[in-house]
């Protein structure tokens, strides 16, 4: 159980078709049964059911989620009488919950056309600032005026004398009523009739026309005492609609509390109903539990007193790949465990690797990261974000314990290596030594996912990959021979030929194309191995890379550190530190998480299984979405 997942069974149950609703609420109340479509469908039992039931419960759900996120209600909805809810009651449901949500709809559309005009209004004021320091009537700038030719506009400061020169020679005046920063806005007014003659000026000097907008028809003191009066009033309109929505919250949150349990005890039928099989009054109903809890819903069963036939069986090798994986590892695992499932689910009786990803995780950031006070502020940032972010508290906590051991083993405190004696040595004294020993590191940890694959392959009866595919006994043996040749040099290289010739006539096997092409692939993909052993070997060597990095990096400080004196040096070195800990921690993070996924995952784990998600008489039926228990 501690390096693959949950070992599961297969479960078939025959019922009435009456008696589906209780079997659900049954079920749910278990806690243990994943629902699924058979892989091997009854054909004598061809029909579905329960559609308009779903349709019903999608609806009302939907409805319901919404009324809550608009009301925002926290309102409890655990069942206090666990009872089947019947077709009749999940429509009544649907209706309540259809009329309060379209008021609901009608309040909000009234509170987002209030929440505009307030906001065109904030533009308008915007707009306004511009027209304060003009002491006339607005109107009389929106006028198409006979004779007269007046507009304003926005202009680079720089700009104003030399413009106004130009248009004084055409007869026009240009006077500037308020300047901000590098803009000034001005005034231009001369005859109509030789207004064509000012365009390329006033374009030659970035002028830019303000036009002044229709609510604007008086002078601009009255406006604004007019803007003013609008936005009292919308104010207050809006302040009405709260009072009202707030009302329509109290009214209606026990009916809301009282539908919430009805959906919760009507969601378990919903979902089985997409994976039953009927005919007339019989009912198949099927999925998976974990093979520990089989005493126990047989138990339910019996207490139950209804009328259930239960068939359990172990999972064929065929339905593997369909069988939910469950793991359970400890609550500080957490964390990590998310990471894995950012590349993908581990696949039933495949090895699980939440404590290999873990353990490997923590040793890695420790050598490439090790230093006693900077493992001391990744704790601090564990200690900090307990609170807000507590799925993270034991991240921080084993990077930083790691950081710290491995500051003790470098005699590294807060990148001063001479106050602490090294357990072993610091990694800049001895850099080969480094290199060394991170390559042979790498190439024992892809030993080992070798064989974590091949044992992956048994495990699903996949004979001829645990033989001789790349990451298979064959591929095994090659890497290993590869390795005796580098390092014993009286080791004939002809025992090569063997594992290369294999893996020729695999990549070969498996080809559908014309011998030639069969040939050429083969030589390609083969050739491809290879470099991918060489490759993911070599890149461990950013394990001692980073841990040189951080030595170099503590070096590089107190070189600059050594330029000044008093307050600054001090200042100095602390920015310093703080940069060491934020950026080179959130790289070296990054890096390990990179060598795991790439030079890790990518030789044994698929990501490509389904996780155990159990039927639940959950206290919110949003938890759930209806649809999932469908899988290919």
């Amino acid at each position: 159980m501690l390096f693959y997942p949950q070992t599961m069974r297969h479960v078939t149950l025959f019922t009435t078709l009456a008696d589906a609703p209780n079997v659900a609420i049954l079920l749910a109340k278990s806690g243990c049964f994943d629902p699924h479509s058979a892989t091997q469908p009854n054909p004598q039992l061809p029909d579905g059911q329960g559609e308009n039931y779903r349709q019903h419960f999608q609806q009302a759900y939907a409805d319901w989620q919404k009324i809550k996120q608009y009301m925002n209600l926290d309102v409890q909805t655990a069942p206090v009488h666990i009872e089947a809810v019947t077709e009749s009651q999940l429509q009544t449901a649907r209706q309540q919950l259809a009329g309060l949500w379209q008021q609901c709809l009608a309040h909000k559309n009234q509170q987002h056309g209030l929440a505009q005009q307030l906001q065109d209004i904030r533009h308008l004021f915007d707009l306004l600032d511009n027209f304060q320091r003009l002491d006339i009537n607005l109107a009389v700038l929106r006028q198409d005026l006979q004779f007269l030719d007046l507009r304003l506009g926005l202009m680079p400061s720089l700009y104003v004398k030399r413009l106004s020169a130009a248009l004084q020679i055409e007869g026009f005046l240009l006077s500037v009523y308020f300047q901000r920063e590098e803009q000034a806005h001005v005034v231009v007014a001369g005859l109509k009739q030789s207004a064509d003659n000012i365009h390329s000026l006033l374009e030659s000097c970035s002028f830019q026309r303000i036009s002044v907008p229709d609510e604007f028809h008086a002078h601009p003191k009255t406006v604004q005492q007019k803007l003013h009066i609008q936005q009292e009033i919308l104010l207050k309109q809006q302040d009405e609609l709260e009072q009202q929505r707030q009302k329509l919250q109290q009214n209606h949150q026990e009916t809301l509390r009282k539908l919430g349990q009805l959906l919760t005890l009507a969601k378990p039928y919903a979902l089985l109903s997409q994976t039953m099989q009927c005919k007339g009054q019989l009912t198949q109903i099927s999925g998976w539990i974990p093979a520990c809890q089989q005493a126990a819903l047989q138990q339910h069963a019996t207490q139950s007193k209804l009328p259930v036939v239960m068939l359990m069986r172990a999972p064929t090798v065929n339905e593997y790949r369909h069988t939910p994986s469950q793991v359970l590892p400890p609550r500080w695992m957490q964390p990590f465990l998310a990471l894995i499932r950012n590349y993908g689910v581990t696949a039933y009786r495949e090895f699980d690797p939440s404590w290999l990803f873990s353990l490997s995780y923590i040793l890695l950031f420790g050598v490439m990261f090790g230093d006693v006070g900077h493992g001391l502020c990744l704790l601090a940032v564990a200690g900090a974000v307990k609170r807000k972010h507590p799925n993270f508290f034991s991240f921080f906590v084993a990077i930083g314990l790691s950081s710290v051991t491995f500051g003790f083993v470098y005699g590294s405190v807060f990148a001063f290596e001479h106050w602490l004696p090294a357990l072993w040595l610091s990694p800049i004294s001895q850099p080969l030594l480094m290199l060394e020993l991170a390559l042979a590191g790498g190439a024992g940890f892809i030993v080992l996912l070798n064989l974590i694959s091949i044992y992956n392959y048994l495990m699903n009866k996949q004979w001829q990959a645990a033989l001789f595919s790349a990451t298979g006994l064959v591929g095994l043996s090659l890497y290993l021979i590869l390795w005796a040749v580098l390092w014993l040099e009286s080791l004939a290289g002809g025992w090569l030929l063997l594992p290369l010739g294999l893996l020729l006539l695999y990549h070969g096997w498996h080809s559908d194309r014309p011998w030639a092409e069969r040939l050429l692939v083969s030589v390609i993909e083969t050739y491809d191995v290879i470099i991918a052993l060489f490759s993911h070997t070599l890149s461990f060597l950013r394990v001692a890379a980073f841990a040189l990095n951080h030595s170099a990096l503590a070096i590089a400080l107190f070189a600059l550190a050594d330029l000044t004196d008093g307050a600054t040096h001090a200042l100095v070195l602390v920015l310093g530190n703080v940069f060491i800990v934020v950026l080179e921690g959130a790289i070296v993070a990054i890096q390990v998480l990179r060598l795991e996924y790439y030079e890790g995952f990518s030789r044994y784990f698929h990501g490509d299984g389904r996780l155990f998600q159990p039927l639940r008489l959950s206290p919110d039926p949003l938890t759930h979405s209806i649809g999932f228990a469908n899988h290919p």
